[in-house]
């Protein structure tokens, strides 16, 4: 009971004003119990004397037979018994208007007064006698005495109940703050204190309602801080682990030819069987260096495009000329394997771009279209409204294939012979460099052949 007393501070509002006010409440009681009698009997006191006086006054003027009434009247008012006598000892005058039991009683206990002066009548001298009671003050003191269970019961009452009204006043708002507050601690910001005053606790309230809302403010931020440290996070993972395959496949790619040249040139040197035709086996070294060359230049293309500080030389370009041009490079690969060219080209298509990558993506992606499609074969070129498109017949890839073929050093040929295709970098660099420009991209299987478009339209990245 205890533990759950000092657990809430509902019970222990209430119980605290139930004691407050209960003594409180007594310490008034016993207050009006002690003073309000003696008041009472001050005034009654005053009273009796300043009318006892002013009646002897009266009877030293005119005499008791025509005061009379005067001696009723102070005996009426004043709870008192009155007697005149002669100078003999005689009575001549008595009222009484005191019980005279209840005057015995108050002479034992002291609550009487006593009074007793003389006048002179007619050359006579008179001796006039007054008891005034003061049990009223008794009678008052009793009424108190055994008001005391009502009163203990109306102050219990009302204790009680202005203790409940006052707990739940001030607990029960306090006890929604708490709740909420805790549900805030688990980061449950979801509620809203309803406490609606303008006191301290409306103020807490208001400010609790406020916190809530900057916290979640805050905790929004930091989610979305996170999801893009997250991102960021994952793409170094995946940038990381790009650069660690590329020069992997770099390093695969320069090994091959070095270490053939290597084995030529010893055994030219060494004039070792056939390789003592040196004319002929320079001239192979010469085409490997070339194509080394080549392969070099195309890996510090993509290196240095994929750069955190490469930037475009944007101009605005003619794309239809530029398109056209890198056509009729090729025409005469094109004619030599008897394969057709068939251009639907838009004229006077401009764009704003970096010329010397974009005719790069042209030259590649004809060219491969040109290098990887049968004899007799034909190669579909087209730009209609910025949408660029080369579809090779003859020829489809497999999905997985597909999924990467813009990979770097990926060739669809598993043995990777260089007599089959380029070094693999071709689409790789094609691929960058639309990123780079932002422009859409994609390959995929038509029913004829194989289909590469890009979107000039567009400013959205594969």
């Amino acid at each position: 009971m205890r533990k759950k007393i000092s657990e809430s501070i509902q019970a222990k509002t209430f119980i605290s004003m139930v004691a407050l006010l209960a003594v409180c409440c007594v310490f008034i009681y016993a207050t009006v119990m002690i003073f309000l009698p003696k008041n009472y009997h001050a005034r009654l006191e005053n009273q009796a004397s300043s009318d006892f006086c002013g009646l002897v006054e009266l009877l030293e003027k005119s005499g008791w037979e025509e005061n009379s009434e005067k001696l009723l009247k102070f005996s009426m008012k004043n709870n008192a018994s009155l007697t005149i006598r002669s100078e003999k000892g005689e009575e001549i005058f008595s009222v009484n208007y005191a019980d005279m039991e209840d005057v015995r009683a108050s002479s034992e206990t002291a609550a009487s007064m006593s009074y007793v002066s003389s006048f002179w009548q007619d050359g006579k001298s008179f001796e006039i006698f007054a008891v005034v009671s003061l049990t009223e003050v008794s009678q008052s003191q009793d009424i108190l005495l055994k008001l005391i269970p009502f009163i203990a019961a109306i102050i219990l009452a009302i204790s009680v109940t202005g203790a409940l009204i006052c707990s739940r006043y001030y607990s029960r708002p306090l006890i929604h703050i708490c709740q909420v507050a805790k549900r805030m601690s688990s980061l449950d910001l979801t509620w809203k204190c309803e406490v609606k005053r303008k006191d301290e606790i409306g103020v807490l309230s208001e400010s609790l309602n406020t916190m809530s809302r900057q916290l979640g403010n805050a905790l929004e931020s930091l989610k979305t801080a996170n999801e893009r440290l997250r991102q960021d996070i994952e793409r170094e993972r995946e940038q990381e682990k790009q650069r660690i395959d590329f020069f992997t496949a770099v390093s695969h790619e320069l090994k091959t030819p070095v270490t053939i040249m290597k084995g030529e040139l010893e055994g030219m040197i060494c004039q070792v069987g056939e390789y003592r035709n040196r004319d002929r086996y320079l001239r192979h070294c010469l085409k490997t260096v070339n194509e080394m060359e080549k392969t070099v230049k195309e890996i510090l293309m993509a290196a240095r495009m994929g750069g955190s500080d490469f930037r475009l030389r944007t101009e605005d370009l003619d794309i239809s000329s530029m398109l056209e041009k890198s056509c009729r490079k090729i025409k005469g690969r094109l004619e030599d394997r008897q394969m057709e060219l068939f251009l639907s080209i838009d004229p006077d298509f401009h764009y704003q771009g970096d010329g010397r990558l974009l005719e790069k993506v042209f030259s590649n992606v004809v060219g491969n279209a040109a290098e990887y499609s049968p004899c007799g074969a034909g190669i579909r070129v087209s730009l209609k409204e910025g949408m660029f498109s080369v579809e090779n017949t003859g020829v489809h890839l497999a999905e997985e294939d597909l999924k990467k073929i813009f990979m770097p050093f990926y060739r669809v040929d598993k043995s990777r012979s260089r007599n089959s295709g380029g070094s693999g970098l071709g689409l790789y660099i094609v691929s960058v460099i639309l990123e780079h420009h932002g422009i859409y991209y994609g390959m995929e299987n038509t029913e004829k052949g194989v289909r590469f478009t890009a979107d000039f339209r567009s400013n959205k990245k594969r």
